[in-house]
């Protein structure tokens, strides 16, 4: 896939999106400005994941080739029906492999959001990205994004456990009157727990930060707007659900086709052969519908946390003092460049401080004495700020 050279793109902050501090529709609008700015990339990533889930799914086919697996997959009727339901729930094989497909899937999709992180922050400098291109610039990031996402599924396995066995008996002691206050408020802790996590995946990629310190980065990156940011993933959540219910009209009219199908006349080797063309045109159909769930959501929360770093380590001044800076192009080129990562963050301080102090040879600066690194205190502006606007933005 061709890219750019570096030298067709110069440096254009705010082109595709302000580069400032945004409210909520400002987010949105600037996601899908990305995604029109990087459509490889923001697509693109998304849907290689989606083809992944469906070679898993294709896998357990072939583990599993039972006439009860594939009605189970291909009928959803099935599931109402008990005989299969308990058989299949007495097969150990098909529950684990049915488990271990969830958990390569939830892990895939989600790294896969995470990575919308990269063309998101170089949209950000007016800079498009391919989606080899943003696979290449944190290659190395995959496996703490995994380890950050296990961590994150097994704290929050421990949160919701509890609150589910609560809430259950809250509904059978109240004889399912207190639903209209269990539902409101297990929809508000499961957006407080995502904007509390949300930020993690991220500060792996862009911070390289371990997969514990990065939920610890999450959690400050929210300080002073935990109420907003719950509100803009519940609105998220809400705007999500309404274009999964629309979306999923294809997929009923699919299935009435195969019950049609399944009740014809057609011979035995036919219907089988029906029945699995209709399961894998419902799957292109998925992987298509997750390819746009992933890149908007993945955007969105890349804004999100960009705004968060611009609120509270004022981001968008050292971003925009780093794109002026004279010698920056022979440094670090536009094809490898993520802004506000460690690394460009380290060059861009080395730059400005070299003028007025000298590094011994054979030093380094470390990230973690730098203004804007994450080991670096959030209250602290980057150089040249006023102190005290930086700690109200």
């Amino acid at each position: 896939m061709p890219e750019d050279p570096p030298e067709a793109e110069p440096l254009n902050p705010g082109r595709v999106f302000p580069l400032r501090r945004m409210v909520a529709d400002e987010l949105f609008s600037a996601a899908v400005a990305v995604i029109r700015r990087s459509p490889r990339a923001v697509l693109g990533v998304p849907f290689l994941a989606g083809l992944l889930n469906f070679g898993f799914t294709l896998a357990l086919m072939v583990l599993l080739p039972s006439s009860s697996f594939m009605r189970m997959l291909t009928d959803p009727s099935a599931f109402e029906d008990p005989d299969l339901a308990l058989g299949i729930a007495a097969d150990t094989a098909f529950i684990w492999l049915t488990l271990a497909s969830g958990m390569l899937t939830s892990l895939v999709l989600t790294a896969a959001a995470a990575y919308m992180v990269l063309p998101t922050l170089r949209a950000a400098y007016g800079l498009r990205t391919s989606m080899a291109q943003t696979m290449r610039l944190r290659w190395g990031r995959i496996g703490p994004v995994v380890v950050n996402l296990i961590v994150l599924g097994l704290l929050l396995s421990i949160f919701t456990l509890p609150v589910i066995v609560v809430a259950v008996l809250l509904l059978v002691i109240t004889l399912f009157i207190g639903a209209v206050v269990v539902f409101p408020a297990l929809f508000l802790a499961l957006c407080w727990v995502t904007a509390a996590v949300m930020y993690s995946p991220a500060a792996v990629i862009v911070e390289r930060l371990g997969p514990l310190a990065a939920i610890a980065r999450s959690w400050r990156l929210n300080r002073g707007r935990w109420w907003r940011n719950i509100g803009l993933v519940a609105l998220l959540y809400v705007i999500l659900g309404i274009v999964f219910t629309i979306a999923s009209a294809p997929l009923m009219i699919t299935v009435a086709a195969a019950d049609i199908l399944q009740g014809s006349a057609l011979p035995p080797a036919s219907g089988e052969w029906a029945s699995f063309l209709v399961f894998a045109l419902t799957e292109l159909y998925g992987t298509v519908v997750t390819t746009l769930f992933i890149g908007v959501v993945g955007t969105v929360v890349a804004l999100m946390y960009l705004n968060a770093r611009i609120r509270q380590e004022a981001l968008d001044v050292t971003l925009l003092a780093a794109a002026e800076a004279p010698n920056r192009r022979e440094q670090n080129a536009e094809d490898r460049l993520v802004p506000g990562s460690i690394e460009h963050l380290r060059e861009h301080f080395q730059q400005t401080s070299a003028p007025h102090q000298s590094t011994p040879p054979g030093s380094s600066t470390h990230p973690a004495t730098l203004p804007g690194s994450p080991q670096h205190p959030a209250t602290q502006p980057p150089p040249g700020v006023d102190q005290h606007a930086a700690g109200t933005r």
